[in-house]
């Protein structure tokens, strides 16, 4: 194992814990992930997801989203998550709850280079009041069809602002001069 790859492991065990202790106001994880992603591990994830929101008894609306959000951010961070120099993937997931909320947390690796069109992207979907404006904003996107070299058309992050309903949170941690850690947070109200 490099040292650079020490690093980034390190870097979001590090960032994990972190983001699971300043969980506050009454916030229960409910299922909490650190590590490599693949279609199986995103299968159990899924599964594992489902589970614990049935279990909670939510109203079917919020249910859908919840995991509707918490499947596309999954699908996003194997598909379009950076990669160490030795080729892997550092990611993790976390969905809590309180009374009136759910989250869905999520963090992968970004190349640096990307950051500003990340940050426009999400400050973007923010910018809207009106979900009526970012239902145009999602049908303009989707009739442009551009694919990007990943595969995916750019509406996974417009999708969750979508379901969610709510503002997305974000941060960036840089981790070294190639890499950053990318932490998206997506809210659905309960109510």
């Amino acid at each position: 194992m490099s040292d650079g790859t020490h690093t980034e492991e390190a870097f979001f065990k590090s960032h994990f814990l972190k983001t699971i202790d300043s969980l506050t106001n009454g916030s229960e994880v409910l299922l909490a992930y650190d590590g490599v992603l693949n279609v199986d591990t995103i299968s159990r994830l899924e599964t594992e997801v489902e589970g614990k929101v049935t279990a909670l008894q939510i109203p079917k609306g919020p249910l859908k989203k919840i995991f509707f959000i918490s499947v596309e951010a999954l699908q996003n961070m194997l598909i379009h998550g950076g990669k160490d120099e030795m080729g892997h993937q550092h990611n993790y997931f976390i969905l809590s709850k309180n009374h009136t909320k759910v989250e869905i947390i999520t963090s992968n690796l970004v190349p640096n280079g990307t950051i500003e069109r990340l940050k426009g992207d999400v400050e973007r979907l923010n910018s809207f009041n009106d979900p009526a404006e970012l239902k145009n904003y999602y049908m303009e996107h989707l009739e442009k069809n551009e694919i990007s070299d990943k595969g995916g058309a750019g509406l996974g992050f417009i999708t969750i602002a979508m379901k969610s309903g709510n503002k997305l949170g974000y941060e960036f941690d840089k981790i070294s001069d190639k890499l950053s850690l990318f932490l998206l947070k997506s809210t659905v109200n309960l109510e």
